[in-house]
């Protein structure tokens, strides 16, 4: 990754967030007006609640930064495309939760260690809502799948991206911030947002937009 990245790349990701932010507080205004749905199935309670993998839970922000920066700096057009897949995907996830609103049962956290405070961290600052699909997965899948049409990310790093969505799938049970049907979900999203954006070409869009800002 170049020291200094292009102006393209913050804008993007700076549109990235701006819209995930707005989709992740602006859908949970609707609730107290939505009946909420519990989608967890048998094997969602024998899953065990294991605090020590908040660890991965958090550690993901990180590789969220470190992933979107190296894919959106492949090219402009790459940047584009993966962005507007991105937008798409939040556009249908948003429309999830408010049409199929859901909760979930949280087991209470129990004991001292680092863990536990992390969890009621965690417990505090999310509640049990805007769970299908997995934003969480879909952010890592993104960050997976990003990579595969980059010629500047090396095949290592492509496998442990890969590894790393396995491991975010595993943590969101773990912790109980979801449940079974959300990962499967959150890939379809993710999967039908990257090729509507692919079959639309929707990166003309955002250039366009940048023309226009560019004329200005």
């Amino acid at each position: 990754m170049r020291r200094r990245l292009p102006l393209y790349v913050w804008a993007s990701l700076g549109l990235m967030l701006s819209v995930q932010m707005l989709v992740f507080y602006g859908t949970r205004l609707a609730l107290p007006y939505l009946t909420l749905r519990d989608l967890s199935v048998p094997l969602d309670a024998q899953i065990p609640f294991i605090p020590a993998w908040v660890t991965v839970y958090f550690s993901c922000f990180v590789l969220w930064l470190v992933n979107a920066l190296w894919i959106l700096s492949e090219s402009r057009a790459h940047a584009f495309r993966f962005a507007c897949a991105y937008l798409i995907a939040l556009a249908i996830s948003a429309a999830c939760f408010l049409l199929l609103p859901c909760t979930m049962e949280r087991p209470a956290v129990t004991g001292d260690g680092l863990f536990a405070a992390w969890m009621r961290f965690l417990y505090r600052a999310d509640t049990p809502t805007n769970l299908c699909p997995s934003l969480h997965v879909v952010v890592t899948y993104f960050c997976w799948r990003g990579t595969m049409g980059c010629t500047k990310i090396p095949r290592w790093y492509r496998w442990f991206s890969f590894a790393a969505l396995i491991l975010v799938c595993l943590s969101i049970l773990f912790v109980k911030q979801h449940v079974l049907i959300d990962i499967p979900a959150a890939i379809a999203v993710s999967e039908l947002s990257l090729q509507l954006a692919r079959s639309l070409r929707a990166e003309r869009l955002l250039f366009a937009l940048s023309r226009r800002i560019k004329h200005r």
